[in-house]
């Protein structure tokens, strides 16, 4: 019988390259790094490369205490940080007009700078789940704004609701599925967001903007 530790890494594994191969096919010809759809297929990359150093840390150095632990840990919270901070811009791209892009967009980055610098001095993973939930808050809403438009995206409004209420089940003191424990359920939970985002960024045009208020 696995530990809840080895099934989290387990979990985890998945989950990271689940999210690695939807990310790859993102990456498709003529895709321009600025536009919103390769602003998210690289956010998707990062979310995966936290996975996957989540999976390393679970697997091998927490079970045994070993003292590059805490220092793992803080960098997948700041790789966590930096794919909030794509999120942001890839919400600021998409539906937002040239100087409030700009003002998001520099307040973004100063933020995330505070939060990457706070991960290596404090414990408080509370710090992480503030950062990635503004963003995720602030894609959703201009999402949902935007739905009467017809740029609003249905799958990635359905993957940011599926990633909150899974980031909601070990602060409401679930206690996860039978057998499984809670941190793998966190991750069988998240299996179905990462569907719906590739679906969003699929869907996502490559231009730097689409038609926004002219702020």
């Amino acid at each position: 019988m696995l530990s809840e530790l080895a099934l989290s890494a387990l979990t985890d594994v998945i989950l990271a390259s689940f999210q690695a191969f939807a990310a790859g096919l993102l990456f498709r010809p003529g895709l321009r790094r600025g536009s919103a759809a390769g602003l998210w297929a690289w956010t998707m990359t990062l979310v995966a490369v936290a996975f996957l150093i989540g999976a390393v840390d679970h697997g091998f150095l927490e079970p045994i205490d070993h003292p590059f632990h805490p220092f793992l840990m803080s960098v997948n919270r700041a790789v966590i940080a930096l794919a909030a901070f794509l999120m942001v811009a890839v919400a600021a791209v998409r539906f937002l007009g040239p100087r409030v892009r700009r003002a998001v967009l520099t307040l973004a980055g100063v933020a995330t700078a505070v939060v990457v610098v706070l991960v290596f001095l404090s414990d408080n993973f509370f710090i992480v789940i503030g950062c990635y939930s503004v963003a995720l808050l602030l894609l959703l809403g201009l999402n949902v704004a935007a739905l009467p438009r017809g740029t609003g995206s249905p799958a990635m409004i359905a993957g940011i609701l599926i990633t909150l209420g899974a980031s909601a089940l070990p602060l409401v003191g679930f206690q996860g599925i039978a057998g499984l424990g809670i941190y793998a359920t966190y991750h069988v939970t998240l299996m179905p967001a990462v569907v719906a985002f590739y679906l969003a960024g699929r869907a996502l045009d490559d231009d730097r903007a689409s038609p926004a208020a002219p702020a």
